[in-house]
């Protein structure tokens, strides 16, 4: 099994099941990208794994410890997490909220290190964030504040990473930007990453791993070059397309018709 798995997971919202048994392997040192149509279950999945949503049935499991039976501190030194919508407090700055990401390894007794310093510094010139450390959060754009959201969960510095739709804001350059940042973190560190994303094109380009969701259940999951097809398109997003490779990854491409 793998460090972060679920088995027979169902999760929902008051009465209505969004997933129902569902079994996920999120592969280790990879890159997982969890494609679909809105509503279709993708965010409702990235929360249960993250610990987010109880499971009504099955269970998600960590290091082969069901998450339910672990404490939020000891699930947050491994898993990142950055949501679909965070909350921050009012008149927060950069500083502080990027900062943030550091306090699952703050102990009772343990005060704030050089180790600390360095996280949060490379976070935030990860991020290109370092100009706006001062800044109230309120002041920023959208954009701003996605990248600096994305950089207090780096600045966790943990084992695995779980952002729902990190690019909402962000241009056309800043997604790029973002999603080459990730697949470097990847390639450097090892770091296993699951990525909610919308762009398929994006997608396909810097995942290793691709899992398709619709009404939510899992219709394909593999390599990009393995799943993604015109037929699935249609399927999933009821688009009628043709796929075509990259011109410059090589990684599939899709083109309405």
């Amino acid at each position: 099994m793998t460090r972060l798995h679920a088995e027979g997971l169902t999760l929902g919202y008051d009465d209505q099941a969004i997933v129902t048994n569902l079994d996920v392997q999120v592969l280790d040192g990879k890159i997982t990208m969890i494609v679909g149509a809105n509503a279709c279950g993708k965010s409702t999945l990235l929360r249960g794994l993250a610990r987010l949503l109880k499971p009504r049935h099955g269970a998600v499991y960590l290091d082969g410890k069901a998450l339910t039976e672990m404490s939020t501190h000891e699930v947050a030194k491994v898993l990142g997490l950055l949501p679909q919508t965070p909350l921050a407090p009012d008149g927060i700055t950069v500083a502080d909220l990027v900062a943030r990401g550091r306090y699952p390894h703050q102990g009772w007794f343990r005060r704030w290190t050089e180790r600390d310093d360095d996280a949060v510094t490379r976070a935030l010139d990860a991020t290109g964030t370092a100009d706006l450390v001062n800044r109230p959060l309120r002041q920023l754009s959208g954009g701003q504040r996605q990248r600096v959201w994305v950089a207090m969960a780096l600045a966790q510095d943990t084992d695995l990473l779980l952002l729902d739709e990190p690019t909402t804001y962000l241009d056309i350059n800043h997604q790029v930007e973002l999603l080459r940042l990730l697949r470097k973190l990847n390639a450097e560190s090892g770091k296993t990453i699951v990525v909610v994303l919308h762009d398929l094109n994006l997608a396909c380009r810097f995942s290793d791993h691709v899992i398709a969701m619709a009404e939510g259940a899992i219709v394909a999951e593999g390599a990009p070059t393995e799943v993604v097809t015109a037929e699935l398109v249609e399927k999933v997003f009821g688009l009628a397309c043709v796929v075509v490779p990259d011109p410059v990854a090589g990684t599939p491409m899709v083109v309405p018709s």
